[in-house]
């Protein structure tokens, strides 16, 4: 029988070892955020930060916000991505081959193409790809293994097996020391780096007959100390040594004669094939392994040999087919047929502490942490009791209540614990472990409910009930004190629940109430005065009036938490400074326990995590599960004399080391994720000046903290330099986009804050550049300029041109005036016509001179008159004519005939021409043709219109031009 009861006692206390789970949080990314298959095979980084992830559709990028494809190679499963020393990506693409990616322009160039067309296997895949620290790129193709130097472009094939057509999936692992190891279906092998050759140092062809077996090897990963573990179908989690001395010593230890440093881990993980691992901690730091295997994923500790296979894994099934360290952010990155998975592994200044299932019910509350005197502590408990919790070793002991009750506060009073609970006072008894009934309670409330209590300075035991109000004790007496009348005491208890209570530096007691605020009790005047009433309270509020805590800070001040926010007091009552929703950015309203550190920061407690508040700048840090604490609202709040903050939650207690979170200062760093022009996405070195034409002046730019926190932890500000001097804030938005902006040349810089408020120490800077339409160029407005000064230039000229040439014209036009009248009034006809009048007085024929003076007045009153008009009609004309040849043929005594054949017609008549166009040809025909003729002499003048034209004819039989007889000194008016 006692046999039997210390193998069941044995039993119970392994099942909880091994069944107690440690606590890890994971997030889940899955095609619903973006991932472009929910089958990931490969993950790295490149040298900015941008993660890099291979799955079963395409290889993608992730800036913690979005997965971006490239656009030529959305299609064909990625099963291997790398990254060399210049930066450059690295991936085996089913549809293409072995892909170069450069990461700034986002775009890819097949430098080694899958070729299933000819008959040579060789080609036809470049899986797995891995770059190594010679950047030399490692490939498999289940034929052979590939080595392809990146810089001479040169391809080198190395068999792993004699027999051909094995099929041979390879992997590849570089250790610590460089050495580079083939893990493959048919063996390990190490690469002998001076004799360019693969050394098999297990499976059916190592140099080593102890280490000739069958083996079926998946990956490999280097643990802290140096051990190299792979994963083995059917065979567990095989483990070994490498040589010591680099890659250029001699052959390892594990292939030596003797040596049995091959291990295989095969009962931890039977019936399971291990497919990855990596070296890692858990949430309390300690070390332990991840094991992915293809039903799930374990936790492996070395120092201890155990094993725990995580339920919410392997009771979905799900393959962990790859992991990832991103040793910059503390996150273990975990690629699975159902998605990736984000492990957090570094939360510096923050501890978990699981409760173990075997000490108490679970699930449990850790509702009021106490600090025992000699250091360790009694956790307060939503059932059962209070845990001793003894935590050097990590020891814990129930102490049990006398009945199941919820613990409102744990204090230490008279050398041992008191609970105050729904179900009434308990006192604890540290020798047994027990708690019991304290019977005064019952004597002197009829409630049960019971907040609060404290012994006081001069050794008063103060009872807070939440309904009945507060009552003091003797505890040497058990009676009540009576240290205020029933009617303050009804008042007090009447209007308010009481919440807590707490004893300042100076001895005063302060009371929490709801919903009328924070009171204190004034011994000489024997009442509780309410701080609002105070007169150095005029004018100012409390964050909020339903106090849920009240605690001593620093300096003798006194700190409140209540729905709405925190306050600090005085010591003599009045606000000193208040964080609350309404003015500061509070991430929830309910605030329910709060401290001070020595600083003068103040940390409170909320359903949205841990809030840090410092007075002088009035920033908000926050702490919450992404920064390592067990859940958002945690019920049990105590801060210790070691400058830690204890807090309580379902089954786990956080220990926070205050200096170590104050102290933590990882600046954010920023990068530019995308840019989109129009619409489409920019594909260029982001790092050198965007220029844009006038046409794609439509900008947004995308960047990201590269620390994989949620949106809501990071937040954003922009200067556009040129355009806007002030910093925008853009809270948690990770975009900016600029529209319709001038043409011409800006900088745009954008910083980042954390949680905690920490700012980016440089701005990241963007050069752009607008460039104007030509229209708006200087170019082409010198063009212009230079066009319209030409312009006036010509009108200018041609205008003084102009100017000159109508002078001209009108000189010329005077002189031909002057010659028009001087050839109408030419003197040797005024001279002859005149003798003719003399010739006719001197005569005696007085009559014909009479007719002729008179016909020569008219001729010359019509010539004077004509004289005034540029143009007359062609009928006034041939008056005019008439009259000059009648005269002519009267003064000649009738010597010519003459004859006037004009036709009869409108438009001939109406005709206008310069008014003396015709009379120095009909002159010239007189004088020059008919007068030195002997004989009949005939004039015969005719007009016609022909072919839109008047054909003016002036016909005479004179002698003609050649036999005309010509006067020295005589100038002739007209021509024939």
């Amino acid at each position: 029988m006692r046999s039997i009861l210390a193998f069941l006692l044995v039993f119970a206390a392994c099942w909880g070892a091994h069944a107690q789970m440690p606590t890890l949080t994971f997030d889940y990314l899955t095609t619903k955020e973006g991932l472009p298959s929910n089958d990931v095979w490969c993950i790295t980084k490149d040298k900015q930060g941008f993660l890099w992830i291979g799955t079963g559709r395409s290889v993608c990028r992730y800036d913690g916000y979005t997965f971006r494809t490239l656009d030529d190679q959305k299609l064909g499963y990625c099963s291997g991505v790398s990254t060399d020393s210049a930066g450059t990506i690295y991936a085996s693409i089913s549809t293409k081959g072995l892909c170069a990616i450069n990461p700034e322009t986002f775009t890819a160039e097949t430098i080694l193409p899958n070729n299933y067309q000819d008959t040579d296997r060789s080609n036809d895949m470049h899986e797995r790809v891995f770059v190594d620290s010679y950047n030399q790129a490692w490939v498999g193709d289940y034929t052979s293994v590939k080595r392809y130097d990146l810089a001479r472009k040169k391809l080198r094939l190395y068999a792993l097996s004699s027999v051909a057509n094995i099929h041979q999936d390879a992997t590849f692992f570089e250790d610590k020391q460089r050495q580079l190891w083939v893990i493959s279906e048919i063996g390990l092998y190490r690469y002998d780096r001076p004799n360019d050759r693969l050394i098999c140092l297990l499976g059916q062809e190592a140099q080593q007959a102890i280490n000739k077996r069958p083996v079926r090897l998946e990956m490999a990963f280097q643990d802290t100390k140096g051990t190299i573990w792979v994963g083995a179908f059917e065979s567990g989690l095989l483990r070994f040594l490498p040589p010591a001395g680099g890659p250029r010593a001699g052959l390892p230890r594990t292939g030596g004669p003797n040596d049995q440093s091959f291990s295989f881990l095969h009962k931890e993980f039977a019936n399971q094939n291990v497919i990855c691992g990596q070296a890692s901690v858990d949430a309390n730091g300690r070390k332990l392994l991840f094991i992915g295997t293809e039903k799930g994923l374990s936790l492996y500790y070395p120092d201890e040999n155990k094993v725990y296979h995580l339920p919410e894994f392997y009771d979905k099934g799900i393959h962990i087919k790859v992991m990832y360290d991103d040793k910059d952010n503390g996150i273990l990155w975990i690629g699975t047929r159902k998605g990736l998975i984000k492990y957090r592994y570094r939360n510096p200044g923050i501890h978990t502490i699981d409760i173990p299932a075997n000490v108490v019910r679970l699930p449990v509350e850790v509702t009021s942490p106490l600090t025992l005197p000699d250091k360790n502590f009694l956790l307060g408990l939503s059932h059962s009791g209070a845990l001793a919790w003894q935590s050097s070793s990590n020891q814990f002991r129930l102490w049990p209540y006398p009945t199941s009750a919820y613990t409102y506060r744990l204090q230490w009073i008279q050398n041992c614990p008191m609970a105050f609970t729904d179900k009434g006072i308990f006192v604890g008894n540290s020798t047994s472990g027990t708690f019991s009934v304290w019977p005064v309670a019952s004597r002197l409330f009829t409630s049960t409910e019971f907040r609060d209590g404290l012994l006081d300075q001069k050794g008063r035991f103060w009872i807070a009930n939440m309904t009945e109000g507060i009552k003091v004790v003797d505890l040497s007496t058990d009676t009540e004190l009576k240290l205020w009348t029933e009617s303050v005491g009804k008042q007090l208890s009447q209007s308010n629940y009481i919440k807590a209570i707490t004893e300042g530096a100076d001895g005063k007691i302060w009371v929490a109430t709801c919903p009328n605020g924070l009171y204190y009790f004034d011994e000489q005047r024997s009442r509780f005065v309410n701080i609002t009433e105070l007169p150095s309270n005029k004018g100012k509020s409390l964050s909020g009036l339903c106090i849920n805590a009240v605690q001593q800070g620093e300096g003798g001040s006194m700190l409140m938490a209540s729905w709405g926010g925190v306050n600090k007091i005085s010591s003599t009552g009045e606000i000193l400074a208040s964080f609350d929703y309404q003015h500061d950015k509070l991430a929830d309203t309910y605030c329910a326990n709060i401290c001070d550190d020595k600083a003068g920061n103040l940390w409170f407690s909320t359903n949205e995590g841990i809030h840090i508040a410092n007075l002088k700048t009035r920033n908000v840090k926050y702490l919450t599960t992404i920064e390592g604490l067990n859940s958002n609202d945690p019920v049990g709040f105590l801060k210790n004399g070691s400058n830690e903050l204890i807090l309580g939650y379902i089954n786990s207690i956080n220990i926070l080391n205050i200096n170590a979170l104050i102290r933590t200062k990882i600046i954010p760093h920023i990068a530019i994720s995308s840019v989109e022009v129009k619409g489409k996405m920019l594909h260029q070195d982001l790092t050198k000046e965007i220029v844009l034409q006038p046409d794609e002046n439509s900008i947004t730019l995308n960047f990201s903290t590269l620390n994989f926190e949620p949106a809501s932890k990071n937040v954003y500000s922009y200067q556009l330099e040129g355009y806007e001097p002030n910093w925008v804030d853009l809270g948690n938005q990770h975009t900016v986009s600029f529209t319709n902006l001038p043409a011409k040349s800006y900088t745009l810089r954008v910083r980042s804050s954390d949680s905690f408020g920490l700012k980016s120490d440089k701005p990241l800077a963007i050069q752009l550049t607008i460039k104007p339409y030509f229209t708006n160029t200087w170019f082409f407005r010198t063009l212009i300029g230079l066009f319209i000064a030409g312009l006036i230039v010509l009108m200018m000229r041609w205008r003084v041109n102009t100017l000159a040439e109508r002078n001209r014209l009108d000189l010329q036009v005077t002189e031909w005036r002057l010659k028009a009248l001087q050839s109408q009034m030419n003197p040797h006809f005024l001279f002859n016509s005149l003798n003719s009048v003399q010739s006719y007085l001197l005569t005696n024929r007085g009559v014909e001179g009479a007719k002729y003076l008179s016909k020569f007045s008219k001729l010359v009153r019509r010539i004077m008159e004509n004289s005034n008009h540029q143009y007359l009609s062609f009928e006034q004309i041939i008056d005019t004519l008439r009259m000059y040849v009648e005269i002519e043929s009267f003064r000649f005594n009738y010597e010519f005939s003459y004859s006037f054949d004009i036709e009869d017609n409108e438009v001939l008549l109406d005709a206008h021409l310069p008014p003396m166009l015709l009379q120095p040809y009909v002159e010239n025909a007189i004088w020059h043709g008919l007068m030195p003729k002997e004989g009949p002499k005939t004039l015969k003048i005719t007009a016609r219109i022909q072919n839109d034209h008047i054909v003016c004819m002036i016909d005479d039989n004179g002698v003609g031009r050649a036999f005309a007889p010509r006067t020295e000194g005589h100038i002739s008016r007209g021509r024939r």
